[in-house]
């Protein structure tokens, strides 16, 4: 038993020693981390930068053409220069939209980006509530050992039975395998939180310093609402590729205005007076009677009533996430403080009654370690509790499209 008891003790040193030497990372430090080095930062970056490369295009210029020309009959060479000079306006509201797209890519990526933030954050809390739980557990651990240790000095002074020192220990190996189970789901919550970050991050090495309870009061939801409109990314985003489609549709409009096409160059041609040089000018202008825009300007509308639609859709969706995700919040904390309120009351009440009455002979070792359990399961209720609430304020924050609770996360 004491050999196991051993091995099992080593076993659970080995596996909390990276934590107890490893990197104290705040909430603020991973958040600023996650937006500066990680890959999915680098990435959404990359996104925007492939969006306005690719509206450059929208607003050059047309090349001009070179030209020679030479007629046999009566020698004529012309070499000339070719230029489409766009003057109907339609690449100044081509660069506007190519603007909008811009935007509307950097809002899109600001929230997918968010988005991904908030998945870390929810990362970053599973590993604090992983981290307490296995202090919760290790207090336990302390507590029991100290009960076993005054049994084994009773036993060897005959005042205790051989039953309660056995059982004692037992639960007390109970306790250390849940410990090593603790500590296993805290380096699988080291892993998913490394996974954010880039290479450079150990995950052996990441202990997560914070607390899963928050004192910030909860907006109304009124004014939660209206500022969750202002700062989602993809209702933004919406409103700004409404303003791109108008742009590209006014430009599809000056397509019934057509171009006109200067050509300059120089003439040699073989005349009574013998060569003869000299400078040549055309002009040229299409004449829009098969193509006026008018297929490009159709599609352009469907797309603006397309995008109101999905504007429409989206303000119904922030409203009803951002509903659901305030109410969840005031009744995880409701609960998390009736819980605490009510466990601070009785639950140290009891574990005292629990040892005075075995001290007395009144209670039987079973009862005591019940009272323990009891305990020890209170205050891990009580850690799950304020774990489900911070996860909810995170989720409000990722429905509000940026953290309105804890704004100092931000770098």
């Amino acid at each position: 038993m004491h050999m196991r008891v051993a091995l099992g003790f080593i076993s659970v040193t080995g596996l909390f020693w990276p934590s107890a030497h490893g990197q104290e990372l705040r909430e603020t430090e991973a958040v600023r981390m996650f937006l500066t080095r990680s890959p999915s930062a680098q990435e959404s970056r990359t996104g925007t930068v492939i969006v306005e490369a690719r509206t450059q295009g929208w607003s050059v210029w047309p090349n001009p053409h070179v030209g020679y020309d030479h007629e046999g009959a009566g020698l004529t060479q012309i070499s000339r220069v070719q230029q489409t000079l766009p003057l109907n306006g339609r690449l100044a509201s081509l660069r506007q939209a190519g603007l909008s797209a811009v935007r509307v890519a950097e809002m899109q990526s600001q929230h997918v980006l968010w988005s991904r933030c908030s998945d870390m954050r929810r990362a970053f809390y599973d590993l604090v509530l992983a981290q307490q739980r296995e202090t919760v557990l290790h207090d336990a651990i302390s507590q029991l050992q100290e009960v076993v240790r005054i049994l084994r000095e009773r036993e060897r002074l005959g005042e205790s039975s051989r039953f309660d020192l056995l059982r004692a220990e037992r639960e007390e190996s109970e306790l250390r395998a849940e410990l090593i189970s603790a500590q296993a789901g805290i380096a699988q919550a080291r892993s998913r939180l490394a996974a954010f970050f880039d290479g450079t991050v150990n995950p052996a090495a990441i202990r997560a310093q914070g607390e899963l309870g928050s004192g910030q009061e909860l907006p109304p939801l009124p004014a939660l609402l209206q500022a969750a409109l202002e700062s989602r990314g993809d209702y933004q985003a919406e409103q700004q590729q409404q303003e791109q489609f108008q742009w590209e549709e006014q430009a599809a409009t000056r397509l019934r205005i057509p171009d006109p096409v200067l050509s300059v160059g120089f003439k040699r041609a073989e005349g009574l007076a013998g060569i003869r040089y000299g400078p040549y000018i055309g002009f040229s202008l299409a004449v829009p009677i098969f193509d006026r825009g008018k297929a490009r300007v159709a599609e352009l509308e469907a797309e603006l009533r397309r995008s109101a639609y999905r504007r429409e859709i989206l303000n119904q969706q922030v409203q009803a996430e951002v509903t659901g995700a305030h109410e969840a919040l005031r009744m995880r904390r409701l609960a998390a403080e009736e819980y605490r309120l009510r466990f601070q009351q009785e639950g140290s009440q009891l574990e005292r009654i629990a040892q005075e009455a075995y001290q007395e002979g009144e209670l039987g070792i079973l009862e005591l370690l019940d009272a323990y359990r009891v305990q020890r399961q209170s205050s891990l209720r009580a850690l799950e509790l304020l774990a489900a609430s911070k996860q909810a304020e995170v989720e409000l924050e990722r429905a509000a499209g940026r953290p309105f609770l804890n704004p100092e996360v931000l770098p």
